[in-house]
């Protein structure tokens, strides 16, 4: 008796209508299988395609997209090319000066990330392939440490840095490479100042230029000290003593029939140029550069470290740094032009 009523029950049950509640999920079925999982799967990237680029053409449009409107592609782009450099043996099939070419418009670029990715390109370059062109380059970092972006000129330092280290002597005496960085160094650090007499200004006085006066400001204030430990650096290798080489009988004959080492060697005479004035001069030697330095910059660059010096802090330890590399290089300055400045005449001169 009680088994059959059992299966009827079991029966009745199969065609009763559950009833379900309000926010109840319905009950899921004894064959139910969960499918919400998902498997790890390979995404191969036209590694098995036959026309897939070969790095040559990958490092060609990457090297376009650094001219892109889009700040994450121009990142991207130069975080390609930087790791392409990066790796033993490197890869650049365009060469260094193509590449220079097409890269240090950046330096100004408006994107700070941008910036940073250039700095790692430019420090994976080869240093020999980087000296031929130190002249150019210069000009782009002038350009950026003048920018009126506080940001750029940040990195504009940076890049000095940078070409200080590659190729430090090659900067110092290439045609205008001396006395317009300084000229920008000193109108950066606010210490070019030019006294006019309050009788002579005029409408066409020009431009004149006051002295800095917020060393410590909160947003930049660690721009001021860097601008001077570059300055310093800058200096440094300026005034750095020439190693001397010696010399024989037959260096005289063997510069005569090889090709000179250096670039542009006959440069300074300025047969193929135009005439150059006292900014873009050459200045090969270290007593060349100490005279125009004495004659132009001295006396404003030690009335501004001066002032550096009584804020304290990081502008006082820069300024104290600058201040040695001034010692160290103007220490030993003797004026070996016997040009009179003020009568325009020679020492010595008999009428």
């Amino acid at each position: 008796m009680g088994s059959s009523t059992k299966k009827k029950k079991e029966k009745k049950k199969d065609f009763q209508k559950p009833k379900l509640k309000v926010g109840k999920a319905k009950p899921k079925a004894s064959n139910f299988t969960d499918t919400s999982f998902r498997s790890k799967a390979l995404v191969l990237q036209q590694q098995l395609a036959e026309n897939a680029p070969n790095p040559t053409e990958r490092f060609m449009h990457n090297l376009s997209l650094t001219s892109s409107r889009s700040d994450t592609q121009r990142r991207d782009a130069l975080s390609y090319l930087a790791n392409q450099l990066s790796t033993n043996p490197p890869t650049n099939p365009v060469g260094t000066p193509h590449l220079l070419q097409m890269l240090l418009p950046i330096m100004s670029d408006s994107s700070g990330p941008v910036r940073g990715q250039l700095l790692k390109l430019l420090r994976n370059l080869p240093a020999g392939e980087v000296r031929p062109h130190v002249e150019k380059i210069m000009l782009y970092i002038r350009g950026a440490m003048t920018n009126i972006s506080q940001e750029v000129k940040d990195d504009g330092l940076n890049y000095m840095d940078w070409l200080l280290d590659v190729a430090g002597e090659d900067v110092v005496s290439g045609a205008g490479c001396w006395v317009k960085p300084l000229r920008d160094f000193m109108s950066v650090l606010g210490w070019t100042v030019k006294v006019v007499p309050a009788t002579t200004v005029t409408a066409k006085s020009g431009w004149t230029s006051a002295p800095r006066t917020t060393f410590g400001a909160k947003k930049y204030g660690q721009s001021f000290p860097r601008q001077m430990l570059v300055l310093s650096k800058f200096l440094e290798v300026g005034f750095r003593p020439g190693v001397p080489t010696p010399w024989t009988s037959k260096d005289w004959v063997n510069s005569i029939g090889n090709v000179p080492r250096t670039p542009d060697p006959f440069g300074y005479l300025g047969l193929f140029k135009p005439p150059r004035d006292e900014d873009g001069e050459i200045y090969r030697n270290r007593e060349d550069r100490q005279d125009i330095f004495q004659k132009r910059f001295m006396g404003a660059i030690e009335d501004g470290v001066d002032m550096a010096k009584k804020e304290g802090g990081t502008a006082g330890r820069a300024a104290a740094a600058l201040d040695q590399a001034l010692k160290d290089g103007m220490g030993d300055y003797e004026r070996t032009s016997r040009l009179d400045e003020e009568k325009h005449l020679w020492d010595g001169y008999i009428m």
